[in-house]
Formats: C-alpha cells, sequence, structure tokens
C-alpha cells in the first residue's frame, strides 16, 4: 500500500514539473525590453533573450561612451572639445570618432557631398545646435583628413564638426556588436528612430513600422518585416517635427542643404532607408537623401541597389515611391 508521504512526494514533483513547464512556456514566449534615455531621445533593446544586469550595465556603457565621443550637447565630449580648437595638425582621436567620421567621408563622396557633418555654425544659427563661442564664421575651405595608422584628425576651415545623422546609428552598431558577441541573435536595437534588427520573434520575423508623417499622433505609414530573419538596418529621415520658425515666422527645418548652407525645402516628408551594411549607414543616407530631390535621391538608390522609400505629400494624399531594392526585397 502506498502511503500518503510517498503520494505528497509525488503530487509534489509533478506540481515542480507543472510549474518548470509553465516557467519555460512563459520565457519561449516573451520578449526582454530594455529602455532608456539618452541623446535627447529614447533608446530601446529588445530581444528574446534574457539581458541580466551585467549585459544591461554593458550596454549603458556603450551608449554612454558614443554620447562623450560625438555630443554637441556636453561641453567635455570629443567631439565638443574638437570644435573649440581653431585650425590644428594632428590632433589625437579615439577609434570610436575616427569610424564615425570615416563613415560619414565615405556618405559624402558617395552623394557627392550632399552629405555634410561640418555644418556645426549653421546648426547653431539656426538653433539645431549649441554654440561653443560667438564666432560662428568660416575661413577659407572647410575640410578634414583623417589618418588610420596614428589615429589623428587634421581640421582646416574653422568649422564646427555635427554628428548627429551618423551618431545614433554608430552607437546601435556598437551595441549590435556586443549583443552578437555574447550569443543574441534575435533582437531589435533601437535609438531615436535609427535601429538595426535579426532574427526572430520566437517563430516570426519581427515586424516593424515607419511612422505616418502627416499624422502627429504617430500614425503607421508603412509596416516593414526582416524576411527570413535577416538582419537589416533602418533609418527615416523627415522635416515633420523637428523645426523652428525665423523672426520673420519662416519654418526652418533641422537638415541644411550643403550647397545653399539653408535649411532644406523638398518635396519628401520623410526617407526610409533600409541598409544591410550598418545603422550608422543607413542613418547617413537617409539624411543625404533627405537633402536631394526626390528624383535625384532615386536615381542615386537604384545605382547602388539601395532599398528606400520616400513619403512626399501629393495634393490631399500620400505618395509612397520605393526604390527598386525595396521592390525586390519585398520588405512590406
Amino acid at each position: 500500500m502506498i502511503n500518503r508521504a510517498f503520494i505528497s512526494k509525488i503530487i509534489a514533483f509533478l506540481v515542480g514539473l507543472l510549474c518548470l513547464f509553465i516557467a519555460y512556456y512563459h520565457n519561449s514566449s516573451q520578449t526582454y525590453i530594455f529602455k532608456g534615455q539618452a541623446y535627447g531621445t529614447s533608446w530601446t533593446v529588445t530581444t528574446t533573450s534574457y539581458l541580466n544586469d551585467t549585459h544591461k550595465s554593458s550596454i549603458k556603457k556603450i551608449i554612454n561612451r558614443v554620447d562623450y565621443v560625438a555630443s554637441n550637447y556636453k561641453e567635455n565630449s570629443e567631439i565638443a572639445l574638437i570644435n573649440l580648437l581653431g585650425d590644428s595638425q594632428e590632433i589625437n582621436i579615439s577609434l570610436d570618432l575616427y569610424e564615425i567620421l570615416d563613415i560619414a567621408n565615405k556618405i559624402t563622396l558617395l552623394t557627392d557631398g550632399a552629405y555634410d557633418i561640418k555644418l556645426g555654425k549653421y546648426s547653431s544659427s539656426f538653433g539645431f545646435a549649441p554654440s561653443f563661442n560667438k564666432d560662428l564664421s568660416s575661413s577659407g575651405d572647410p575640410s578634414f583628413t583623417l589618418n588610420k595608422s596614428n589615429l589623428t584628425l587634421n581640421k582646416e576651415g574653422g568649422f564646427w564638426f555635427d554628428l548627429s545623422s551618423v551618431a545614433k546609428g554608430y552607437a546601435v552598431d556598437e551595441i549590435v556588436k556586443y549583443l552578437e558577441l555574447n550569443n543574441f541573435n534575435n533582437y531589435i536595437v533601437e535609438i531615436g528612430g535609427e535601429l538595426t534588427v535579426k532574427g526572430f520573434n520566437h517563430s516570426d520575423s519581427w515586424l516593424l513600422a515607419i511612422q505616418d508623417p502627416s499624422k502627429i499622433d504617430q500614425g503607421v505609414g508603412q509596416l516593414i518585416t526582416n524576411i527570413n530573419g535577416e538582419k537589416i538596418s533602418i533609418a527615416t529621415s523627415g522635416e515633420y517635427r523637428n523645426y523652428n520658425f525665423s523672426s520673420e515666422g519662416k519654418k526652418v527645418t533641422h537638415t541644411i542643404n550643403p550647397a545653399t548652407k539653408l535649411s532644406i525645402n523638398n518635396d519628401a516628408l520623410s526617407v526610409t532607408v533600409i541598409s544591410k551594411q550598418s545603422a550608422a549607414h543607413a542613418d547617413a543616407l537617409a539624411t543625404a537623401f533627405n537633402v536631394m530631390t526626390t528624383n535625384s535621391a532615386i536615381k542615386l538608390a537604384n545605382e547602388n541597389n539601395l532599398a528606400v522609400l520616400f513619403i512626399v505629400q501629393d495634393s490631399d494624399y500620400l505618395n509612397f515611391i520605393y526604390t527598386d531594392a525595396w521592390y525586390y526585397s519585398k520588405y512590406e
């Protein structure tokens, strides 16, 4: 005859198994979200695997590290201190700053100057960046050269760097590197709308939304999915939120045309770039295509097999214009 103590042990064992099953099912059907504030915006890391305190601390350190490299709003950041300098020979720079400037250089060359990170003084004069001193004039032709072998920068022309169009994407890339080194392969890393997505949300590809720029309530304009768990980076540039008004009441947008040194006034409400290279690549390209006319941007994107979506206001409705690579990739 089975005694009562043995029955109790069997019941406890079965209850324990049930609890383990419930815990496993719960963990396998949820995502883990870690978020915070930085760079004047919000950031979010979403994974299907648990992020322990060590990982969370490391992610915060990456965000803070890039902030102290690239932020114009921190007086002691690396780029702010460089902006205080006049023309100088061989300024020693960090590897992070070298990589950010190198990416920017490549996008400037690709877009024939439509992308330019040397416009900090103009951003400041329009109220979109801090002033390091009262002198907003430039002298000579602004330029800079990089030396990778000894990590130095030569800056000429009295300009100020503005890295706001690439730094968030670079920070995303650095977090992604950390996650993958630690065997996280299903994630979304997003900072201020610039993001990289990889893998699956358990059994499904991730589903992402691009904001409808005609709606202030953050309505959805376009849904995107990373087909078959593909790793892609996405960045959107638009003037529908970040703008000021001049003393004459004229709308002044935060993106500046390098050719005219004035804020842009183009037909596209927003430009979204999907890159298979990196978030920094997508971030900088989205700004460049936002500066260019829609037709010239589409032409350049198609020549370089780039997936880009332009949302253009056409009378009373929105026109969604896709490059060839977007159609072929079937992101929507």
